[in-house]
């Protein structure tokens, strides 16, 4: 379902502006290059729940929007059902789904169900369809008295919940979650587990999973890919992992990988 080979993203920045060189700066710009993702290959298989995990700033994020067709790569291929992401084409568009916890795509300041219709008729349901999909929905992440308030009034958690409906209403076969526990309380945090799992064992959907929160990785995924400065130190199970491994707390076993790549 989803193929990453040899990918690559480097961003060109422009140098940092100091009293020594700000008369120069005038006329011509200085730019370092920041390789944020680094020669990265792996295969997803269909209906496969998989954790990309690592430090802030390993690449994550970026190798999650290359998938998404947010970013162009540098180089190297990612192909998704098929797909080029980055062409964005409709039939693509409409076979993912893409939650980013710092990124809202509700609007505002309309209730989150004014939201839902609109992005329901963008992707050709009809009110019956999305009346019925959300309702289901709201029931499953116990949010159906928050649907007609205002986005701007709901809490981190409660919007999160809904950036969820939102994503899920058009039924993606693929789906990309970034931080999607996010400002949720311990309850609410397996609540979207169990929804997450439910939704991937009953639309057999491709998804793949960043998180700071080893509990959704841990909970959710059978193979983890860990990133650090751009590139994958490790591959596999979960289970292979700790199998190896003398903690037996996953969160701890993740951080000794991490660190071990550090003092390399």
């Amino acid at each position: 379902m989803i193929s990453v080979n040899h990918l690559c993203k480097t961003y060109k920045v422009r140098q940092q502006i100091n009293s020594k060189n700000i008369l120069k700066s005038l006329f011509k710009s200085e730019y370092r290059y920041v390789k944020a993702v680094q020669d990265i290959s792996f295969e997803i298989e269909q209906g496969e729940m998989a954790g990309l995990i690592g430090l802030n700033g390993a690449g994550k994020t970026t190798t999650l929007k290359m998938m998404a067709g947010l970013i162009h790569p540098s180089e190297g291929t990612v192909t998704v059902n098929g797909f080029t992401p980055h062409e964005l084409k409709k039939e693509f568009l409409k076979k993912i789904g893409l939650v980013m916890g710092n990124k809202s795509q509700l609007w505002w300041d309309i209730s989150a169900y004014d939201s839902f219709e609109l992005e329901g008729q963008i992707y050709g349901l009809t009110l019956k369809q999305i009346e019925e999909r959300v309702a289901d929905l709201s029931d499953l992440l116990d949010v159906k008295e928050l649907l007609r308030v205002p986005v701007r009034k709901l809490s981190l958690g409660e919007r999160m919940k809904m950036e969820l409906i939102l994503v899920l209403l058009h039924e993606p076969s693929v789906l990309f979650l970034d931080e999607p526990t996010i400002g949720l309380d311990i309850i609410s945090q397996k609540k979207l587990r169990d929804f997450v799992k439910r939704y991937n064992y009953e639309k057999k959907s491709t998804t793949i999973i960043t998180s700071h929160n080893m509990k959704d990785v841990e909970e959710l995924c059978k193979r983890i890919i860990v990133i650090d400065h751009g590139t994958v130190i490790y591959d596999g199970l979960i289970e292979d992992l700790k199998k190896y491994s003398k903690e037996s707390d996953f969160e701890e076993i993740v951080a000794k990988l991490l660190q071990g790549t550090q003092g390399q």
